[in-house]
């Protein structure tokens, strides 16, 4: 109700939040918090990210989804670990006691691994825009892959090709937890992966209950799960989440050799449109975030005006927001002079093929902090639009680096604020430097491990064997795999 408030009717802005502040005090909890994200009420939030941090150092956060802390500059990747463990205790402490569904009986090795994959994002989501093409491209002679679906059953092309894909394709959101997990254990799944994690529609429950010997996390959610009973290995890579930082995770690492992030190289890429069809100005610098509204954060955002302020002529090119967010945020750009319509707010594209069209109208993505772009720094990039992003503690603010690395250009890794002003300032002021990055990224696209869909399935499979192997011989380990191709 209260992000409907929040965007349809911005007049009533400060009544929503003020509905929210005062739930907040009597109880502070993620859910409210993540409205002020999204609305970026900033100076609201602040008292509130505080209250919520405490209440997880107090041990007290089993009712705060884990997922509240990723946006929070201040939340460390030990805190977010503690809520998510805290809260994985609280809200699935009845099924953690109970013996596996699956049993502690080792399985023989058969002669397909059969590999589940657990989702609600069987559609037009950006979880099935980047794991389309690895499901097409397993090896059938090796594996059987299973989707077991319980988001909403839509009619778009994503779920035609999601449905395509896979060799058994269940639909389990008519399904209570336990007959799910049923389900799932009696098509002998050898490997259940988790693509939702603590994201929109979540069913942990099912995981809890331990229907496959063998469980993992990946790619749906930017953090540990906090608990080893929902998930025996979280899929990484050695700068999304180095072996070093093992102690910030529930899971044991199992890392790929480059990005953890698949990709999907099928998806087109048209004639970019004129800069005014896309709503920009014929001329200046064009710095541009897809990502949502509550990844922006105040500090991001200064160094944002900042590089408005010192790059004449830019604009700063956003994904369109609820209707309290785009007010919030050109109030915010005023307070730190600058002028309001420098702000470009590019509404939803009917297609995904259109956005990647337009994206190559941008110059320069600038990535938020400290949930840095996921898929929207794949799209960027994909598009030919180079990134630059800062590299903090947190598995959420590694990725777009992560990703960078794999697109071989770690050089648009920055590791402080004002490193990253300088490097995105330096690019948008040496037209010469920014141009030989894009020829690069144009020269390797199709051959850079972040888009080789190929090799990156044959890594994937290769994990999942170890994983079994380690099975098998009942030890778990981290897994380090070296690369291939």
């Amino acid at each position: 109700h209260l992000l409907r408030v929040l965007g349809a009717r911005p007049g009533r802005t400060g009544e929503a939040i003020e509905v929210i502040i005062e739930t907040l005090r009597r109880n502070p909890g993620s859910t409210e918090a993540h409205v002020l994200h999204i609305a970026c009420a900033w100076p609201q939030l602040a008292p509130v990210a505080e209250a919520l941090r405490a209440r997880v150092t107090k041990e007290k956060s089993g009712e705060i989804s884990p997922m509240g802390l990723l946006p929070l500059p201040e939340s460390s990747a030990s805190e977010q670990y503690l809520c998510a463990r805290q809260y994985a205790e609280q809200q699935y402490g009845e099924f953690l006691p109970l013996p596996p569904l699956c049993g502690t009986g080792l399985r023989m090795t058969p002669d397909r691994l059969r590999i589940g994959y657990l989702s609600a994002d069987y559609h037009e989501h950006p979880v099935s825009y980047l794991v389309a093409e690895v499901i097409e491209r397993h090896d059938r002679s090796r594996f059987d892959v299973f989707a077991y679906s319980y988001g909403p059953d839509s009619e778009g092309p994503m779920r035609k090709r999601m449905r395509a894909a896979f060799d058994t394709f269940r639909e389990i959101r008519p399904l209570s937890h336990e007959a799910a997990a049923r389900q799932i254990l009696d098509d002998r799944i050898d490997i259940l992966v988790d693509l939702t994690g603590y994201t929109t529609d979540t069913r942990l429950e099912i995981l809890a209950l331990r229907p496959a010997p063998v469980q993992v996390s990946w790619l749906g959610y930017a953090g540990t799960l906090g608990h080893p009973r929902l998930a025996d290995y979280m899929i990484g890579d050695p700068v999304a989440s180095p072996l070093a930082h093992a102690a910030h995770y529930g899971e044991t690492l199992a890392l790929m050799p480059n990005c953890f992030q698949p990709n999907d190289r099928q998806r087109a890429v048209g004639p970019a449109p004129q800069r005014a069809a896309a709503g920009l100005p014929a001329h200046g610098f064009v710095f541009c975030c897809f990502n949502q509204s509550y990844k922006i954060t105040a500090p991001i955002f200064d160094l944002w005006c900042r590089l408005l302020a010192k790059v004449p002529g830019s604009v700063l090119w956003l994904a369109q927001p609820i209707a309290a967010a785009e007010h919030n945020l050109r109030r915010e750009a005023r307070a730190r002079g600058i002028a309001a319509e420098r702000l470009i707010f590019a509404p939803r594209t009917p297609t995904l093929a259109e956005h990647f069209a337009r994206l190559q109208c941008a110059d320069l993505a600038l990535d938020t902090y400290p949930y840095a772009s996921h898929t929207t720094a794949s799209d960027a990039l994909w598009a030919g639009v180079p990134l630059v992003t800062l590299r903090g503690e947190t598995f959420a603010s590694r990725v777009a680096a992560s990703i960078l690395h794999a697109a071989q250009l770690p050089e648009l890794v920055a590791d402080s604020e004002q490193n990253f002003y300088q490097l995105a300032l330096e690019l948008a002021t040496h037209p010469d430097r920014l141009a030989q990055i894009k020829a690069r990224l144009a020269a390797n696209r199709l051959s850079c491990a972040l888009f080789d869909t190929e090799c990156f399935t044959r890594d994937l499979e290769r994990l999942f064997r170890r994983m079994w192997t380690d099975y098998r011989a009942g030890t778990r380990q981290p897994i380090v795999l070296g690369p291939t191709c």
